[in-house]
């Protein structure tokens, strides 16, 4: 006699991990299904990224020597590198482009993150886009969903990660460009979900080279940019990535901050809360952190007509995770601009001194009025918002002169206009004529009607009007 069959109870259904949420949301994004104030900030934050990369291209030889050398190719085969024109891998070219976007360590910032999402996104997204000949409004959705991808994923994670010692960039860098790569590339919501778990193992870097002064910084970015890239190209090849890569029990998350991740909650805002919206530039060639003290003192010293040999003390005060962020209150001595532009008494000094601070002041480190500059100023941590700052001077009178700064949603948000105005500004230290300055402009700001090859094409100093 046979047994009556025993009805079991279905299994749960899994629930979506934080990689497979994002991918959804990433994978097919059409920029028509954008806000075009999102649009918008893109197209101004290209502009701004790849303006100051320009600018910087004298600091951008040794990335680009290393990808000619090792990464020369036919045309057909490669991507060109910017100014250049020289044809060479793409995994080449994301390299020494990420250098030379980060070159002036002006390129945008996602505060909250304490991440450069720009000189890791863009340039996968332009070796792919101008290797195959795609149009730049697949780019800039690709950008955008870069963006929006390493946002979400590093919002909660990246301030215990960089306390740990990593670097948010390098970190959670490799995600916007596996995301914006695997847009660009067409790949399904699967494959992306693969992209990014195999981004999860490519990643990671550490702070230790504001602490050292040396130059990991300069390529940390490229590398992050390569890896991610890579990591969409072969998730396009089917190479499968762990779907709970980010948020498993041996997973991305738990290793970088040490914690047990949160699950991700339902509803993650993608599509909602555009993490785009939140992205800043920055007027001064240093550090993120840097920039608010820096405005506050110029005003100060413009306000009080402060002089160098005035002051006896500078005191400036940040929240606790910024006064802690590696290199900020540093003293020297200093070897490299990897140094200066991390220290907030050396930027704060010079910024007494000249009343801003361009490129060519990061290099007087070995100037001793300057450095016994630096050494009156201190940096200390207070209970203050994020992003905040407080400054106090002491004058050799003993007058006292303070001033005080938090940041809102306009500080460093520029439109096209004021950052077109600022390129134009450094059009001195880009190796444009000012024909092409111009022209470069202008298709960056009608990215969305042209194909990403124009955009290139208006960087290359040799060709034609």
């Amino acid at each position: 006699m046979s047994r009556p069959a025993v009805s079991r109870p279905a299994a749960p259904a899994r629930a979506a991990t934080l990689a497979e949420r994002v991918a959804g949301f990433t994978a097919g994004l059409d920029l028509s299904a954008v806000p075009s104030d999102v649009v918008e900030k893109a197209k101004v934050t290209l502009l701004h990224d790849l303006g100051v990369g320009l600018a910087g291209y004298r600091l951008a030889g040794t990335g680009y020597a290393v990808a000619k050398e090792n990464g020369a190719c036919e045309r057909a085969r490669g991507a060109r590198l910017l100014v250049d024109g020289t044809a060479v891998t793409v995994e080449a070219f994301a390299l020494a482009t990420g250098a030379l976007v980060h070159a002036r360590t002006q390129d945008d910032t996602q505060v909250a993150v304490s991440t450069h999402l720009g000189s890791v996104t863009l340039p996968a997204l332009l070796a792919l886009g101008d290797r195959a000949g795609l149009h730049g409004r697949d780019l800039l959705a690709a950008m955008i969903a870069g963006y929006e991808a390493a946002s979400v994923i590093a919002e909660g994670h990246a301030s215990v990660s960089t306390a740990r010692g990593f670097r948010a960039t390098s970190v959670y860098g490799p995600f916007a460009a596996a995301a914006g790569s695997a847009r660009l590339l067409g790949l399904t919501a699967g494959q992306t979900v693969s992209a990014l778990g195999l981004a999860a193992a490519f990643g990671g870097g550490t702070n230790q080279t504001w602490v050292a002064g040396t130059q990991e910084w300069r390529y940390q970015v490229g590398t992050a940019s390569r890896n991610g890239m890579v990591a969409a190209l072969l998730a396009a090849r089917d190479v499968t990535g762990a779907p709970d890569a980010l948020d498993g029990r041996a997973g991305h998350l738990r290793a970088f901050t040490g914690t047990d991740p949160e699950v991700p909650p339902a509803a993650l805002g993608l599509g909602d809360d555009w993490r785009t919206r939140r992205v800043t530039y920055k007027p001064y060639p240093i550090c993120a952190i840097n920039q608010i003290p820096v405005t506050l003192l110029t005003g100060l010293v413009r306000q009080h007509g402060l002089a160098e040999q005035d002051v006896a003390r500078v005191t400036v005060e940040l929240p606790a995770d910024d006064a802690a962020y590696p290199g900020v209150d540093a003293h020297g001595p200093f070897r490299d601009v990897g140094g200066t532009l991390m220290s907030l008494p050396y930027c704060l000094a010079v910024a007494l001194r000249r009343g801003g601070i361009e490129l060519d002041d990061l290099y007087g480190f070995d100037e001793p009025a300057l450095m016994d500059l630096v050494r009156r100023i201190t940096v200390a941590s207070a209970d203050l918002p994020s992003g905040a700052c407080r400054i106090t001077v002491e004058t050799r009178g003993h007058e006292i002169r303070a001033g005080e700064h938090a940041p809102d949603p306009t500080t460093f948000d520029w439109g096209r206009d004021e950052t077109a105005g600022r390129l134009r500004a450094m059009a001195a230290e880009t190796p444009l004529p000012a024909a092409r300055l111009e022209r470069f402009i202008e298709v960056a700001l009608d990215l969305d009607r042209r194909p990403v090859r124009d955009l290139v094409d208006a960087t290359i100093t040799d060709a034609k009007e």
